[in-house]
This record gives C-alpha cells, sequence and structure tokens, in this order.
C-alpha cells in the first residue's frame, strides 16, 4: 500500500506542473534559438557509433511535442541488434520524459551500415522550456525494483528545434543569397546554391518559384536526398512545394536545379527562406507523424524591385544567340536560338496594343530535332509583366541546318509606354503550369522606318512601283467607277529559313483623301497563293472618282484579341 501511495504522489506531482495555462503556448511562436547543423559521434557499445540527427520540441494544441532522431553506425564487421535502450530527453528544469520509438525503427545494423532510429512523445505541457539532454538507458523490467543503467547522456541544446515559426541565430546557419552550403545531415559531397526567385501567377493564385543549383562535389553518383523550404514573411510561414517529383541522381561533377513554389503573394513580402529536413514517426497504431527541422536561413536579395533586376541584365543584340541556361532538357544544346525582331502593333479594332518577337531557331546538328515549346514573357521598368502567345504553328521538326522562324505577341495597354524592356525565356513543360526561368536580357522596341526590305523578316518585300487605272462605265450601274491597282513587288526569302503557314501576312490598303478605305486586300507569304515576285492586281469598283489615291501596308498578325497590325509603309498617287 505504501508503495502504491507513493507511485500515486509522482503522478500527481508530475500531472500538477504540466498543467499550464494554455496561453503561453503563443509565447514560443517568436523566440529565437541557437541551432547548430554540426554533427558529432560517439560511443554507444564496443561497435556501435552514435550521433543524434534532430531534435523537436515543438508547442501543439495537444501539448508539447517532443522528437528524437538518432543514428547508429556499426563499426563491427558482423550484423548486430539495435541495443534495446530507453531513450529519454531531460529538460533544463531537470525533468525527464521518456520517448517511445518508432514502429519503424530498425532490428538491426548490418557491418559498416548506418540505421536512423526515430522516437518521439507529446507531452501534457504548454509552458516554454528547453531540451539538453538525450540519454539512452538499459533497464531490466523483470527484477523488482527495476533496474536502471544510464548508458551515455548527449548535448543537444544546440540541435534543439522548436517547430515552424522558430528563428536560427547560428551565425553558421545564416545565409547570404550569394553564399553555397551543404546540409551536413543529408550529405557531405552536395552543395547547394540560390539561384533565383521569380514571381508568377497560375491559377491558384500567386507564388514565387525558389530556383536551387545542386552540385555533386564527390567522387560517387549521388541522389538528391529530400528537403523542404519554408518561406518567411515578418509574421507568416509560407510551406513551399517542391516541383521535381521523380528522384534526381547526381553523376560526380554533375549539377541540377530544385525548384520550389512558395504561396506568397509579393516577392517584396520575402524575408527568409528556411532550409528544413523532414521526419517521420510511426506510432504503434501504424499512424504517422511528420514533422520538420530547420537546418539553415537564407537571406534573399536585399532588393525586389524591376529596375534593380532589369540593371542586372545584359543588353541584347538582335540576331545573335541567346545564352540559354545550359543545364535545361527543354532546349537542345544543337539548337541556337536568337531574337530577329520586336515591334509594336496596334489591335486593327483599338482597344490594345501587341509586341511581337520573332525567334529564329537553328538546328546545328546532323539529325532533326524537335522544336522545342519554350515561352516567353516582356517586363516592363515598371514591374508590369505580359505572357508571351507562341504562334499557332504546325511544324514540329527542325531540320538540320535550316532555320525556322516563329513570334510571339505579348498584349499591352495602350498607356504603356516603357522603352526599356525584360525579355524572358521560360519552360512551361517540365513542371506545368508553373515556368522556370532559361535566359533573360534586356532590350526595347525596334523604331520604325520606311525601309520596308527587313520589315516583314524572314522575307525581304520590296514595293517596286504601283500603278492605277480608272475605267467608267455609262451603264447605269451603282458603281460606275472601276479601278485597276497594279503592285509590282520583289519578295525575297532569306537562305535556308522556313516559316510556318499561320506566319504573319501583307494587307495593303487604298484610301481616298478623307482616309476613307477604299479597299484592302490581304497576301500570304505561304501557301498555294503565295505572294511572290511579279505584278499583283487588285480591282474594285466605287461610286465616285477619286483623283488622289493613298496607299498604306501593314504587317497583320493574329493574336489571341483579334488581329493586330503595324504600319510599314504609306505611299501617295
Amino acid at each position: 500500500m505504501k508503495i502504491k501511495w507513493k507511485h500515486t504522489m509522482v503522478m500527481f506531482i508530475l500531472s500538477a506542473s504540466l498543467v499550464i495555462p494554455s496561453a503561453a503556448f503563443h509565447v514560443a511562436a517568436d523566440e529565437k534559438y541557437t541551432y547548430s547543423s554540426s554533427v558529432t559521434s560517439y560511443s554507444l557499445t564496443d561497435e556501435i557509433k552514435v550521433e543524434v540527427k534532430s531534435v523537436l520540441n515543438e508547442s501543439t494544441p495537444e501539448g508539447t511535442r517532443i522528437g528524437a532522431v538518432v543514428r547508429l553506425f556499426n563499426n563491427g564487421d558482423r550484423l548486430t541488434g539495435v541495443p534495446e535502450y530507453e531513450v529519454r530527453v531531460k529538460t533544463q528544469d531537470g525533468l525527464e520524459y521518456i520517448l517511445r520509438p518508432s514502429l519503424a525503427n530498425a532490428k538491426n545494423i548490418q557491418p559498416k551500415e548506418t540505421v536512423e532510429l526515430s522516437y518521439m512523445n507529446v507531452v501534457e505541457r504548454y509552458d516554454v522550456f528547453a531540451l539538453t539532454e538525450l540519454s539512452f538507458y538499459d533497464v531490466d523490467e523483470f527484477v523488482y525494483p527495476k533496474q536502471e543503467k544510464r548508458i551515455i547522456s548527449l548535448p543537444v541544446s544546440a540541435i534543439e528545434w522548436k517547430g515552424e515559426k522558430a528563428v536560427l541565430t547560428d551565425p553558421a546557419a545564416l545565409k547570404k543569397w550569394e553564399d553555397s552550403f551543404k546540409i551536413p545531415v543529408l550529405s557531405d559531397t552536395l552543395e547547394f546554391k540560390p539561384v533565383s526567385l521569380n514571381e508568377q501567377n497560375t491559377s491558384d493564385g500567386a507564388v514565387t518559384i525558389a530556383t536551387m543549383l545542386a552540385v555533386n562535389t564527390g567522387d560517387k553518383k549521388t541522389a538528391i536526398p529530400d528537403f523542404r523550404l519554408n518561406g518567411k514573411s515578418e509574421n507568416k510561414v509560407y510551406e513551399a512545394k517542391r516541383l521535381e517529383k521523380d528522384p534526381i541522381f547526381l553523376e560526380p561533377g554533375e549539377k541540377n536545379y530544385l525548384h520550389y513554389a512558395i504561396p506568397i503573394r509579393n516577392r517584396a513580402d520575402l524575408k527568409s527562406l528556411y532550409v528544413l529536413t523532414p521526419e517521420d514517426f510511426v506510432a504503434e497504431d501504424k499512424t504517422h507523424t511528420t514533422y520538420a527541422i530547420g537546418r539553415l536561413s537564407i537571406t534573399p536579395p536585399a532588393t525586389n524591385s524591376a529596375r534593380y533586376d532589369m540593371n542586372q541584365l545584359l543588353p541584347y543584340e538582335l540576331n545573335k544567340p541567346i545564352k540559354i541556361d545550359p543545364l535545361t532538357k527543354l532546349i537542345r544544346p544543337d539548337i541556337e536560338v536568337s531574337m530577329t525582331d520586336l515591334r509594336m502593333y496596334e489591335s486593327a479594332g483599338g482597344g490594345f496594343k501587341a509586341a511581337v518577337a520573332k525567334f529564329k531557331l537553328l538546328n546545328r546538328s546532323e539529325n532533326p530535332l524537335q522544336v522545342p515549346q519554350f515561352q516567353t514573357a516582356l517586363t516592363s521598368l515598371s514591374g508590369n509583366k505580359y505572357v508571351g502567345t507562341r504562334q499557332s504553328t504546325q511544324v514540329d521538326t527542325l531540320i538540320p541546318n535550316i532555320s525556322y522562324v516563329i513570334y510571339y505577341s505579348f498584349i499591352i495597354p495602350n498607356a504603356e509606354a516603357s522603352e526599356q524592356l525584360a525579355m524572358e525565356i521560360t519552360d512551361g513543360k517540365s513542371v506545368e503550369p508553373y515556368h522556370l526561368p532559361l535566359a533573360a536580357f534586356k532590350t526595347k522596341i525596334i523604331e520604325e522606318t520606311d525601309d520596308m526590305s527587313s520589315a516583314f523578316y524572314p522575307f525581304q518585300a520590296t514595293l517596286n512601283d504601283w500603278t492605277r487605272g480608272v475605267n467608267y462605265s455609262m451603264g447605269g450601274g451603282s458603281l460606275p467607277y472601276a479601278y485597276k491597282m497594279n503592285l509590282d513587288f520583289t519578295i525575297k526569302l532569306q537562305d535556308e529559313i522556313v516559316v510556318d503557314q499561320s506566319f504573319s501576312k501583307m494587307r495593303v490598303e487604298f484610301a481616298d483623301e478623307k482616309n476613307r478605305i477604299m479597299a484592302s486586300k490581304v497576301f500570304s507569304f505561304t501557301g498555294e497563293n503565295k505572294l511572290v515576285s511579279g505584278t499583283q492586281t487588285v480591282e474594285f469598283s466605287l461610286d465616285r472618282l477619286e483623283t488622289t489615291v493613298y496607299i498604306r501596308i501593314y504587317e497583320m498578325i493574329d493574336t489571341p484579341f483579334g488581329e493586330a497590325r503595324r504600319l510599314i509603309q504609306t505611299l501617295k498617287r
């Protein structure tokens, strides 16, 4: 009876010490904690080394979740069983809590093998406390009173993680945007470096795509392990989604990208990026508890203004090969991409402008290659971004050593007057619906001239001369004047360049002195009735005789909002 009374009193005292007002749960949210990424090994037995990978001390509505993950390394030459030690954590106020082992924990360790063991418990405690030690005990419950022997105690205060709102303060864990880093608990040979932050709008809302470059600095093929990325604003945490779903393996010296979508509306609100490693605990009822441990904090670039970003870009020279990211799989290294034209068009019915960029794709290989389905975007100096619409095409294959020209149209408000623009080429296929940056450069709209020779690139179209003839009919019809316009063109296609049938067209308009359109005709540069060198005749009838006629020549393109046109030349006769 005495023994039972002592046991009851101990339980009562412990229960009372854990009943703390729930308001204390919110206090821990923004406290700062020292965290170290270093890992130290200790001898657990003669053959087994132990190191603490992760320690969690996280407040939840159910209480405080305490978790630990340890690694055991079998340094011996034979199969060894995992010691059935009891794992406990000790708090700074001297209390000890027993952690339950995960159902998924290994039972044996092969020679020279490392296994990870997970432990967890949720205690009904809502105040703020710190963990100082993780201990292994050999407990014999088959004797009375039970005997226990402490095998080893490991310090954990430097690696304790307080949950997603915790703040890393260890200088070794704080990285600048331009820093490279390793995650020692994952790999000593994989090096990572932040590359870019790119805002995008999707059907699910605005996101920021964070790109990380991974490099295998070792001498063996290595898989990129799973790790998480969280974005932090002043008072909110945004869990990022890794866009690559398939495992990525890197050969020695090989590089590859990792992309994370952060659901933050404004990139300027992003104050830090946290690198976290995932952990998993399996309870006796086979339910999984997953959590993540913060390892590093990365500070984004100091400014996020469009002007700053554009100033980092190099100006582009037309017709020069664009430097495409060599790691992309969308555009083969054998395909040379260059921008040949960027001009402003007006909608035929008014209401918008359209910037049109023409790109030349040249297959430098000896084999046919697929036409790369890259996407484009124009950004003005004020930060407005306009996504390009690719020309509707039917050509799927690039013939060796022959160029293929396509255009992209960008619908722009009439009020947009930015002279300086940034052109982005993106990959919209690899991780749909997101766009991954492949290249970016500074550019501007080409100023218009009366020179018609390059207006319809890749066609050189020249109007050599035009004449008109008018016949009057006495037949009493409503349109007695018959006009006959003869247009003498020279049409040349630049060598070894092809275009699709949906390419831009030429529109010729005839107008009188009051700017009334008398007639018009659209000429195509492709197809059976394409425009060729020689005389083209346009005939029409009117109810009046016009002594002065204007001819206006336009380039016409199709956009999602209808036709857009660009005035090339105006002549009078």
